[in-house]
Parts: C-alpha cells; structure tokens; sequence
C-alpha cells in the first residue's frame, strides 16, 4: 500500500478517534457508573475494540506487515530465540533482558505480528494497573483510561508499530505501587525494581536516578541495592563478551526531531557549525539539563513522600529528554503519555483536551511530514524559505511547545502545595 495512501488512512484514524475522545469526555457521569459496577467489562470492552479488533483488521485481515522498529525486533527475538548472546552474536540498542522478552510471543508463533501484539497486550496490562493504582484517587479513573486508548498517539505507535516506549511508565509504576504499599523502609524493593528495569527496557531509564536519589529518605541504601543486583550483571556480561555491552549508549548520536535543538539549529548555525557525525557534545549538554530539571524539581518537593510525587518526577524526567535531548524523536511521547492523562490532564479543562490532542495529532504527524521531505535539518533561515519545510519546522515548534506545557504543568503539581484530588 503507498506510504501516502497510508497516511491518509491514519489522518482519518485520527479524525475518529478524535470524536471518541470527545464524546468520553462528554460522559463522565456514565463513566462514573461504570467504574463502580462494571469496570472490568468497560475495560474489557475498550480493549477489545480499540486494540484487539484493530489488529486483527490490520495485521491478519488487510495482512500488513508491522513496520516501524518491529523487523529490527523480529530479528532481535529470533536470535534470542535461537540461542544467541545479546551484542555478540546480534545487535541489540535495549538492555540486555530485552530481545528474550519479547522472544516470548515468538515462540507461540513464529511471525513479527506477534511481537505487535505481545506490546499491545503488555501496553494494557500497565494502563489496567494505572487504572487500578488511581481508581480509589478519582471517580475519573476508568473515563482516563478509555481516553488513553483513543489517543492517536498510543494507537498508531503501539499499535501499528509496536513501539515499547510505554515499559518505562510501567516500571515507575511498580516503584510507584511499592512505595504505596510500604512507605517507610522501601530503599530495598524500589532499588531492586529499579535495577531489574534498567536490565529489562533501555539505559535512558537511568535519566530518572538523580531526582529519585534526592526523593527518597535513604539513597545510600537504594545504590547498594541496585549494585548488589547490577554490578554481578555487567560484570557478568563483561566477563562474556567484553565491552560490547556498551552498544546501547553508542545508540544516542543520530540527531532526530522534535526537540529544541532541532527548533534552534537555524540560530546555533550562526554561531557554529554542527558537525552531524560528531554530535554527541550537543547530546551530553542536553543530558545535563534532562538530569538537572527532574533533580531541582525533586530538591524543591524534597518535604514531601516520594509516592506522592514519584508520577510527576518521572513525567518531567522524560518530557525534558523529549526537549533536551538532539537524539530525541516523537515516538518517545509513549513513555509518558499514559501517565500525563492520569496525572496531569484535568479534562474538565478545554485548554488542557486541546493540549493533549494537539500533542497526539503532532506526533503523528510532524514524523511523517519529516521523512516525506527527506528529514531536512534546518541548517539556515534561508531553508524555511521552502513552503514544505517551513510547514514542518512550525510542526516542531509546536510539538516542542506542548512539550514546555507538560513540563511547566508537572512542575506545579509536585512542587506547589498539594491540592485535593476532585472527583
């Protein structure tokens, strides 16, 4: 099917799923209801209709073949499979557990489509436990969760593409329900669960370690930990093959859009050349401020337990990658997403809805428009002379935008005075 046709296609996707958003948004009485007597069954059914049934349509009836980073992972998880040893004998950008886990689904059936489903179904598992974790928090709860399953952004990232992004939230959400359930005393279990994380996703999880380290009561104690568990395993996979373990960081040079270095370029060009093959300077000054914002959000909130700001130290830990970070592409709005319609949309707010759409059309489409027009890096003003070219750099600035919003938002949630939760 032509790329185009396949664009249109997800434009008018986004069009309906638009107008369930509205329309959920309109019932919050009904939903209500719902989440009192027949929770179970809504979710069921949302899952049902806007995950299961998509699938199938997408993938064993209309027979499209997964794309986005679904091949790279089929290759991954038939090496897995087959024996292999991650970064000897087959390229991995994840953490060393990763390409096993999603071998799983491939030895039930041995066809790429099954890795698209085995994230869809692990997508739901996190949004049920957010759900469950924030039921007793809001009469919302349930309403929050259909919402998500509507956005475009999750849809088309997850379930066209079978983007893992979203396994971040769900690791901070174990943490999270940890330190709920054991709120003194809890170094032990959030430092194991932290280090069998970075073991599991990707390295950028360790972004989220410096404000953790400054929230919680003993960090000396959560480091032991998690050296107790990751020390014995890098030593481990040193012992095996050598450096080779490193592959995941050297993964952070390729500059991508939106972020604001790519919204900046045309004016850090007048100063200095950017040398694309030797941009990992511009990665590590991105780093300092994606580190630096979560840690002095987490220093201003230091009064207050960890299980009530944890969310929104996560949120700000990965909207400030998204920003910060040259590397940083569209798709990793998964990682957060979930968790900003549970933590941070007030959806009695039309400014807010209008916010969270917009950063969902964006993310759809700005990726596309980008690489249509041959993923332009605006190297001068001149450059936005072109019509198409402008029209995605005003794309950019619009994402990196929402982006600020989120950021400024998450900021007033954990560090001003706590206000009550509405119903």
């Amino acid at each position: 099917m032509p790329i185009l046709t396949i664009f249109y296609i997800k434009l008018f996707i986004n069009l309906g799923l638009t107008l369930g958003i509205v329309w959920t948004i309109s019932r919050s009485d009904l939903f209500s209801k719902w989440q009192q007597e027949n929770e179970k069954l809504t979710f069921g059914l949302g899952f049902v209709l806007l995950r299961l049934i998509p699938w199938i349509g997408i993938f064993l009836i209309i027979n499209e073949d997964p794309r986005g980073d679904i091949p790279f992972f089929f290759y991954k998880a038939e090496a897995a499979k087959a024996g292999g040893f991650v970064y000897r004998d087959f390229w991995s950008y994840h953490a060393p557990l990763y390409a096993y886990m999603i071998s799983l689904p491939v030895w039930i059936w041995h066809n790429p489509r099954s890795i698209v489903l085995f994230m869809i179904l692990m997508e739901s598992g996190i949004l049920w436990l957010t759900y469950r974790t924030y039921k007793n928090r809001s009469t919302r709860a349930l309403q929050l969760a259909m919402i998500y399953l509507l956005l475009p952004a999750g849809f088309m990232y997850i379930l066209v593409d079978g983007q893992e992004e979203v396994w971040f939230w769900g690791a901070a959400l174990l943490i999270w329900r940890y330190t709920l359930q054991k709120t003194v005393d809890y170094e032990v279990g959030a430092g194991m669960l932290y280090a069998l994380a970075l073991l599991t996703i990707k390295v950028t999880f360790i972004f989220l370690l410096p404000a953790l380290l400054i929230s919680v009561k003993k960090p000396v104690k959560l480091l032991l930990v998690m050296a107790a568990v990751g020390l014995p395993a890098v030593g481990f996979l040193y012992w095996q093959i050598g450096d080779l373990f490193l592959m995941p960081i050297r993964h952070t040079e390729q500059l991508m859009t939106p972020n604001l270095f790519s919204v900046s370029r045309p004016f850090v060009e007048m100063i200095f050349h950017v040398d694309e093959q030797k941009s990992t300077l511009i990665n590590w000054v991105g780093l300092l401020f994606t580190v630096f914002i979560p840690a002095y959000i987490a220093f201003k909130a230091r009064h207050k337990h960890l299980n009530q700001i944890l969310p929104g130290l996560f949120i700000a830990c990965f909207v400030c990658m998204m920003i910060f970070q040259a590397s940083a592409m569209g798709a990793y709005v998964i990682a957060y997403l979930m968790a900003v319609v549970f933590e941070i949309i007030d959806i009695r707010k039309s400014f807010h809805v209008i916010i969270l759409l917009a950063l969902n059309w964006l993310t759809v489409v700005q990726p596309f428009v980008w690489v249509y027009i041959k993923q332009p890096a605006y190297k001068s003003l001149s450059m936005l002379g072109n019509p198409s070219f402008l029209f995605e750099y005003l794309l950019q600035i619009l994402n990196v935008l929402c982006f600020f919003w989120i950021l400024r938002e998450t900021y007033r949630k954990v560090v001003l005075p706590e206000n009550p939760v509405s119903a």
